[in-house]
């Protein structure tokens, strides 16, 4: 198994929307995009590794957004799975000045910029890698050299 991985908000609903219910996933306002396989595909990839680090930025992201479905049972459901995977993960406190001093601020936002400088932090000896379906973020980590993952131009059809 390889190290640590950090996923982006957006792959980060489809995980924990998918693993309540994969029949959500077609039925949740923001995962219109994804299919049933593209979740399939994203638990491929997470079983490579250890472990899964958590981000409060994109936790607080993924909670607002993964409440999004109109079915109460359905959210509830949702938010069941959203809390098993905290419980279940560490999450890797950062301070969002670490954020705001990087030169991807500006372009990309706090959450973008504070998963950059995780992901050039040593957490289990090497920097983790980034699973991310937004181009622009993983440019970046391209660009600096981080391990990343970039779901949209690799799994996703056009």
């Amino acid at each position: 198994m390889k190290g640590i991985v950090v996923i982006d908000a957006n792959l980060l609903v489809l995980l924990v929307v998918g693993t309540a219910s994969k029949k959500y996933i077609s039925k949740h306002k923001r995962l219109t995009e994804y299919s049933v396989e593209d979740f399939e595909m994203l638990g491929l990839i997470l079983a490579d590794f250890a472990e899964i680090v958590l981000l409060p930025h994109i936790l607080t992201e993924v909670s607002n957004i993964a409440r999004q479905i109109d079915n109460p049972r359905a959210r509830a459901e949702v938010q069941a799975a959203l809390r098993r995977l905290i419980e279940s993960c560490t999450e890797f406190p950062v301070q969002s000045l670490h954020g705001t001093q990087r030169e991807e601020f500006d372009r990309l936002g706090l959450t973008d910029a504070v998963i950059l400088h995780v992901c050039s932090t040593d957490l289990d000896g090497s920097g983790p890698t980034l699973v991310t379906v937004d181009t622009a973020l993983a440019d970046a980590a391209n660009a600096l050299g981080y391990n990343v993952i970039d779901y949209k131009q690799e799994f996703l059809s056009p």
